[in-house]
């Protein structure tokens, strides 16, 4: 399994070296998330979405024409009658994609993916507070987790609607926690403000982290091979 990190940015202006685009991840020629229109370049042979925030999705924002190849979400998207509804598995070329429904936004359904391919078994989750509790028994054990690196500090940061439904980013250290059981390695994405103030010392910070698994930063153009 081949595993690309195609960028890194959170939903913000702040760019760097290695660190210019938004929220997408290639596992062979499945793309997760298209954070960046460029990203269909790829010409994946079938997509995965998170959920439907702008740099995860880039159509949102802009009208694009349908998407080039079978694709996938937590919910329908009016603009793009294409897009299909992932009710539980579906299989591309031999890849099994199984989603796993997660907490993350008030106004929009978020899953993150655990894809395997028989030998490997990775997973991928998005934006995240946390995954759904009923639902994280389910997750077996997994050979990677790239993961939400919005916030550094424990807790992150999570707030309540007016409605009372939570939405936001944990934080960092908790996803080290809740994954290091499951992961013998987890690389970390989707950098909030707070990366790019110094990004030699935001590197060491995540990679400090490392325990029982190793936890590092991800850079746009990463590759990992499993």
């Amino acid at each position: 399994m081949r595993i690309e990190i195609l960028g890194t940015r959170g939903h913000m202006k702040h760019t760097a070296p290695g660190h210019m685009f938004h929220s997408g991840v290639l596992v062979d020629d499945i793309l997760f998330d298209i954070g960046e229109k460029h990203f269909l370049d790829r010409q994946p042979r079938a997509i995965f979405l998170t959920h439907f925030h702008a740099d995860h999705a880039f159509f949102t924002d802009e009208p694009v024409p349908p998407l080039p190849a079978p694709a996938y979400a937590p919910q329908p998207w009016r603009e793009h009658p294409e897009i299909k509804v992932i009710r539980s598995m579906e299989e591309v070329d031999g890849i099994t994609v199984t989603a796993v429904p997660t907490n993350h936004s008030a106004n929009f359904r978020s899953c993150g993916y655990i894809i395997e391919d028989g030998i490997s078994r990775i997973m991928y989750t998005g934006d995240l507070i946390s995954v759904q509790k009923r639902f994280r028994d389910r997750i077996p054990d997994l050979d990677l987790v790239v993961t939400d690196g919005a916030f550094i500090r424990q807790g992150g940061l999570v707030r309540r609607n007016s409605e009372g439904r939570i939405h936001g980013h944990t934080g960092i250290p908790d996803l080290v926690r809740f994954f290091s059981p499951l992961s013998q390695r987890i690389v970390f994405t989707h950098f909030g403000s707070w990366f790019f103030k110094d990004i030699t010392e935001s590197e060491k910070q995540i990679e400090a982290l490392s325990g029982d698994a190793l936890v590092e930063a991800a850079f746009d153009g990463m590759v990992i091979e499993l």
